[in-house]
């Protein structure tokens, strides 16, 4: 065996022990010694896009062929597809996704979520660190953190604050961090645009929120990048209710498909967009195009996109929604209406059956996105 197949054999082993930290436990128990082959003739494609799967140290990992079945890494495709990945030693069990198997539901693990609740003394300090900022006094705070977990101090730097937790740290500053460091764009779970870049020893997660910028780290490594990007998906003003009420919608590889053939049927309107948040009662059931609109309907919602400002002619109130989108409110006939504009287009958002309340409609409407 040569030094890059040992090397590749090596990295494999590492990444599927990163799940319990223990594999050790199991031997002579229920660890059974095998013969398998590395097969590098296996490529990826993920999305119209080569992938190459590799650890935490860049190397590249290769598929394990055994008795005519091909095993793949799964820490690395789990990171790749965003979709978290947890290993419980109690158990033996490895949850990829959410436990339930829905779309945006929280994800199983040995660690629990909790609402972070800051007392008023905590209020207080977060407060009076972004209030020494003329023009940026307005306090923004994680919602959302491990069970265990414990927030310490809220610490002003030259510009911006830092929010430093045992396990994470979240800085809330005017300035992009992130610029110039090359890195990896993703998407949180609220629509919200980030890119993962690594200064130092430790990688970071930067997102636009509003007028200032975010960054979430994990000093410690404690925490893994789908468990920061949770985090910074509950980041918000402080004092506002976070998404509480919302789930990813979870399109399947079928409905994605006919959703970008029904933009496709507008000529220089060919890109698709489409929600990728609903609240936790709702369900996603169809898309139709039709006048100059696509129309995505929900059990409980209804989200229009066309190059078409509806809105106009009515009278309006105005609204800020998350990630610096302006939107207004107005009332056509007895079913009131969200519009904002995005890029090119105009996203119309409402609940016929008037089961979804405003926030809820405004929280969704932070989600849309283009369609990948």
């Amino acid at each position: 065996m040569n030094k890059q197949v040992k090397r590749s054999v090596m990295a494999l082993m590492v990444a599927g022990m990163t799940f319990s930290g223990a594999a050790g436990v199991y031997a002579g128990t229920h660890l059974q010694k095998i013969t398998a082959y590395l097969n590098s003739n296996i490529s990826f494609n993920l999305n119209g896009t080569t992938f190459v799967p590799k650890d935490a140290d860049g190397s590249k990992l290769l598929p394990v062929v055994y008795q005519d079945r091909t095993y793949l890494p799964v820490r690395a495709l789990s990171e790749a597809l965003n979709t978290p990945v947890y290993y419980d030693s109690k158990t033996g069990v490895i949850t990829i996704g959410s436990s339930s198997g829905g779309p945006g539901s929280t994800p199983a693990s040995p660690e629990a979520w909790v609402k972070i609740v800051y007392t008023a003394a905590q209020t207080e300090a977060i407060s009076q660190a972004f209030a020494a900022f003329d023009g940026y006094e307005a306090a923004y705070a994680p919602q959302q953190m491990l069970k265990g977990d414990l927030f310490r101090n809220a610490v002003q730097t030259d510009d911006g604050v830092n929010l430093v937790f045992d396990n994470m740290t979240i800085n809330v500053s005017p300035r992009d961090y992130s610029q110039g460091y090359t890195g990896t764009n993703v998407t949180l779970s609220n629509g919200l645009k980030g890119k993962w870049y690594t200064p130092g020893d430790r990688a970071m997660l930067t997102f636009k929120l509003d007028d200032r910028y975010v960054t979430v780290s994990s000093p410690d490594g404690k925490l893994s990048q789908a468990q920061l990007e949770q985090v910074g998906a509950s980041v918000t003003k402080l004092g506002q209710p976070e998404a509480i009420g919302l789930t990813a919608v979870g399109y399947t590889a079928s409905q994605i498909q006919a959703i970008k053939a029904e933009f496709a049927k507008f000529d220089g309107f060919t890109t698709a967009y489409a929600p990728m948040q609903m609240a936790k009662s709702d369900n996603y059931q169809s898309v139709s195009a039709g006048g100059d609109s696509v129309t995505f309907k929900f059990r409980h919602m209804s989200v229009q996109i066309s190059p078409r400002d509806y809105s106009t002619g009515y009278e309006a109130k105005e609204v800020a929604l998350a990630g610096g989108l302006k939107g207004k409110w107005y009332t056509p006939s007895d079913i009131p209406m969200l519009t904002f504009k995005i890029d090119d287009r105009y996203v119309t958002l409402s609940s016929p059956d008037k089961s979804l309340s405003s926030t809820l409609l405004e929280q969704a409407a932070a989600g849309v996105a283009k369609l990948k």
